[in-house]
């Protein structure tokens, strides 16, 4: 026989798990609404009609700003703002390499796969911006948290030997975070015709000008 506690704690579980997968189906209607409609055309009603919920389940989950946010880093490295990317299986595979141009490699195959995916949701992010300065300010500070993902990243790579010596660290950092943006995805497939395909070369050669030893 279950006791009143066992019985208690179950049903705790089991709703915790229950608004885990619904918070999931409201960040994932988000994330496609987003993409496909911009910021300010996605409503809180249609969100909540994409992920089979009510208006007040979504609004529960948070306002526009932070199902935006949600939704960014889901598509990101899979984890939430205090995620260190090394300790994701993204970061796992960019830190597996036995050598500079691996890593090169490696590095554009990843930011490729994550700037196509999160492409339309970062430009919602960039017009939601523009017209709110608290989006605006909220921009800026996840640019910075990328750039210390980049920061966190590299510096395994420089203790391996793969990063040049001649300019400071903190100069390749920052030219990697300009060459790896969603803005120059932007610029070079939707704008500019290349195929992903064609990008991830690109951005290779790029990393490896910017990034190995000379």
């Amino acid at each position: 026989m279950v006791s009143q506690d066992g019985a208690r704690r179950y049903t705790s579980q089991l709703r915790s798990e229950q608004a885990a997968a619904t918070r999931e189906r409201v960040v994932d209607a988000a994330s496609a609404l987003f993409a496909e409609r911009g910021y300010a055309a996605t409503t809180m009603p249609e969100i909540a009609r994409r992920a089979g919920v009510s208006t007040e389940t979504v609004q529960a989950n948070g306002p526009k700003q932070a199902l935006l946010r949600a939704a960014i880093n889901a598509s990101t490295f899979g984890g939430d703002d205090d995620t260190d990317a090394r300790s994701t299986e993204l970061g796992a595979r960019m830190l597996a390499v036995s050598s500079g141009a691996e890593a090169v490699a490696v590095c554009a195959a990843v930011l490729s796969g994550i700037n196509a995916s999160v492409h339309g949701l970062w430009l919602s992010y960039a017009e939601a911006a523009r017209h709110d300065e608290g989006m605006a300010a909220d921009l800026r500070g996840y640019a910075a948290r990328i750039r210390e993902q980049n920061t966190s990243m590299m510096s395994v790579w420089e203790a391996r030997g793969y990063i040049r010596q001649d300019i400071p660290f903190d100069a390749v950092v920052d030219r990697t975070v300009l060459v790896g943006s969603v803005e120059l995805y932007d610029r070079a497939v939707r704008i500019g015709g290349q195929s992903v395909d064609e990008y991830t070369a690109t951005l290779e050669g790029l990393l490896a000008d910017l990034v190995l030893p000379r």
